[in-house]
């Protein structure tokens, strides 16, 4: 799917979004605690610095552009707005140790990104020229920038 220049790098965070829910579902649906704990863990560690700056990166740039067009794609941002404070939601019963939500979380968080990416982009693309995108994108553009060194960081602890 050809996608505008300006929305790539949220693109590219969608990819890793759709790993991370895969994986979610598989290690949930083996049922072994020990596994189920490691990667809570690991979505505790990272969610900050990857997955919240990316949720709020598009709550203050592309949501706002898109509820300010109302119709359509005022519903949608609205939805999923609700959708990025139910995974906080969830993300926060595992920071506390309760990872009963780890398949839950996987499938929300793959449903979510296929509605961005299948729904909201093209009709973010249909009706924004790319100067319109690159504005609601820019601040996305800064924080990725500003956040590399402390997901590098969370990355390499999931390693060790």
């Amino acid at each position: 799917m050809k996608r505008s220049p300006e929305l790539i790098p949220l693109s590219k965070e969608h990819h890793e979004s759709l790993v991370l829910a895969k994986k979610c579902q598989r290690i949930a649906a083996a049922g072994k605690h020990g596994d189920i704990e490691l990667l809570c863990q690991q979505i505790v560690r990272t969610f900050s610095g990857k997955w919240e700056q990316h949720f709020r990166s598009e709550e203050t740039g592309i949501f706002l552009l898109a509820e300010a067009h109302g119709g359509e794609m005022a519903i949608l941002c609205g939805q999923l707005r609700e959708e990025h404070d139910r995974l906080r939601e969830i993300h926060r019963a595992m920071k506390g140790g309760d990872c009963s939500g780890l398949n839950a979380f996987g499938e929300l968080l793959q449903t979510h990104t296929r509605k961005e990416e299948r729904e909201l982009f093209p009709l973010l693309e249909a009706s924004f020229s790319d100067e319109q995108l690159l504005l609601a994108t820019a601040k996305h553009k800064k924080q990725k920038g500003d956040a590399t060194n402390v997901i590098k960081l969370s990355l390499t602890s999931c390693l060790l």
